[in-house]
């Protein structure tokens, strides 16, 4: 039996999280929907929640994105690069991502830190502002660890040139060598 693992556990929160999101969401707007033109009723606070679980499930794609490598890929002037400046293009690339990340880390935790010291809440949710826009530190938070994750492969010489593979294509054949090493622990 393998032991608790911190990053599968953070993969599975962000995939639990962008499925409920998008769940809520969709079912919410329905639910709204149905109830306006039948009932000719609905919920005031269903637009509102619908936006902030928007920009949630936004923020938390950003970083599955970079973690499975779905992202779309301008590599039209690395890709002619020789092997070892196509490998400084890509440090270059996650630095500047890091950078990036970095700077949208502190804005939104300003950002939260502002609307806390206000004490406002949402419009036309009963909660404090600051606790629904405090997805935007923890995004940027988490989209930083994967490009730091990123970067380690690069430096690591494993994604040299940080290339476009199809949608979960290292998540499949990392969890079938994974299926396939445990299958032969327990053979022996």
């Amino acid at each position: 039996m393998r032991g608790f693992s911190v990053k599968k556990a953070i993969e599975n929160a962000e995939e639990f999280a962008m499925a409920f999101l998008l769940a809520f969401m969709t079912l919410l707007t329905f639910v709204q929907v149905l109830l306006r033109y039948v009932f000719n009723s609905g919920w005031v606070w269903s637009l509102e929640a619908t936006t902030y679980s928007f920009a949630a499930l936004v923020l938390v794609g950003m970083s599955y994105g970079v973690r499975t490598q779905s992202h779309i890929a301008v590599d039209l002037v690395t890709r002619r690069l020789p092997p070892k400046l196509r490998h400084v293009a890509a440090i270059a690339a996650v630095a500047f991502c890091l950078l990036y990340c970095a700077m949208m880390f502190y804005g939104s935790a300003l950002f939260v830190d502002r609307l806390a010291a206000l004490g406002n809440d949402a419009r036309d949710i009963p909660v404090a502002k600051w606790i629904l826009t405090l997805v935007m530190p923890l995004g940027f938070a988490l989209l930083s660890y994967r490009f730091l994750v990123a970067g380690w492969h690069v430096l690591k010489g494993t994604d040299d040139d940080m290339e476009y593979h199809e949608h979960g294509e290292h998540d499949i054949a990392e969890s079938d060598l994974r299926r396939l090493a445990d299958s032969e622990d327990e053979q022996s």
